[in-house]
């Protein structure tokens, strides 16, 4: 058994885990629930501390992602222990969503005024990052189905 694979794979979910449920939480519980109960002052105030505590979950979940994912794929890769096709593109659409999920969580978190309007927004984005974590789950199953079920050559 390679215990280093598995606790890349437990990091990897956890921090998937970590930042896609607080993003639906946020969607679901916490947004409609502030915008029901509080004035507007008090909601931009709550909202504020919020993003401060929340980026550095986002930023430490993006880095362990990264870095986890990555490392999982190399081992994976060299020496090869999949077929290239289909789990190099499969892979390759799943990264790409994952990039996605990365830009807009940072900018969710960030306070530049380049992209305020997508904050502004924070509703569409969080439901457009959970649409693609839920991508991301569905590629990870497919992935797992062809490295096991797919005898290399």
């Amino acid at each position: 058994m390679d215990y280093f694979l598995i606790v890349l794979k437990w990091l990897h979910l956890s921090a998937a885990g970590v930042a896609l449920g607080g993003a639906a939480f946020s969607l679901l519980v916490l947004i409609p629930a502030a915008k029901a109960t509080l004035s507007d002052d008090v909601h931009d105030k709550l909202r504020e501390a919020i993003r401060c505590r929340w980026a550095k979950f986002v930023h430490l979940c993006i880095a362990t992602l990264f870095v986890t994912g990555s490392l999982q794929f190399v081992l994976m890769a060299i020496p090869p222990k999949v077929k290239a096709i289909p789990y190099h593109p499969i892979f390759g659409v799943k990264f790409l969503a994952a990039l996605g999920i990365f830009f807009i969580a940072s900018i969710l978190v960030g306070r530049g005024e380049g992209f305020a309007h997508m904050r502004r927004d924070r509703i569409k984005w969080i439901k457009i990052m959970l649409a693609l974590g839920a991508l991301i789950v569905l590629l990870g199953g497919v992935l797992e189905h062809v490295r096991t079920h797919q005898p290399l050559p």
